[in-house]
């Protein structure tokens, strides 16, 4: 008999799931966000959704109720609501993508990639050219600050496409949006 205690497999940390609160930015202005979301992380990302509408709202304090009274059917093993995990600096991308410059804090790249997972919810189609042109960009994001480098020298898209594109994904998450 073996006094050895069976071992237990410990749990995959990629394989966990969280609620994580969403910070979007619109007014270059201000230096807080004038709405938030909440991301349900797990195999895929997505937005918490209400009558298949992404759902905003501006008191980040509400998100605790809000996962509880909207998010069940998308249990979580962990809730990072307190502060934003994810941020979507739609002002500051949008100032990148026009002028170019060290973009230090990824701001292209997150909200690239933010609204590529909320376009997605959204079920709206988006073009192939616009598609294409966030990819590219948030790919060129992932290993370079410098977009004036990508915007003149390197980048397949001009900063015409890119705006457009990422207003385009503005739009089309509005239309689908509900503030609670």
């Amino acid at each position: 008999m073996s006094s050895e205690k069976p071992t237990r497999n410990p749990r995959d940390p990629g394989s966990e799931t969280y609620w994580r609160l969403l910070a979007i930015g619109l007014d270059p202005d201000r230096s807080t966000p004038e709405l938030y979301g909440l991301i349900y992380e797990g195999e895929t990302d997505v937005p918490l959704m209400v009558d298949d509408r992404i759902v905003f709202f501006t008191d980040p304090g509400r998100a605790h109720d809000l996962i509880r009274d909207h998010g069940a059917p998308l249990v979580a093993d962990h809730l990072d609501i307190a502060k934003p995990f994810f941020w979507c600096d739609v002002a500051q991308a949008l100032r990148f993508l026009a002028m170019g410059g060290l973009d230090e804090e990824a701001s292209v790249l997150g909200a690239v990639n933010v609204l590529l997972d909320l376009v997605k919810a959204t079920r709206v189609k988006m073009d192939d050219r616009r598609r294409q042109a966030l990819h590219a960009i948030a790919d060129y994001c992932t290993f370079n600050k410098d977009l004036t480098k990508y915007l003149e020298e390197e980048g397949d898209y001009s900063s015409r496409e890119l705006v457009d594109a990422v207003l385009w994904c503005v739009g089309a998450v509005v239309v689908k949006a509900r503030i609670l």
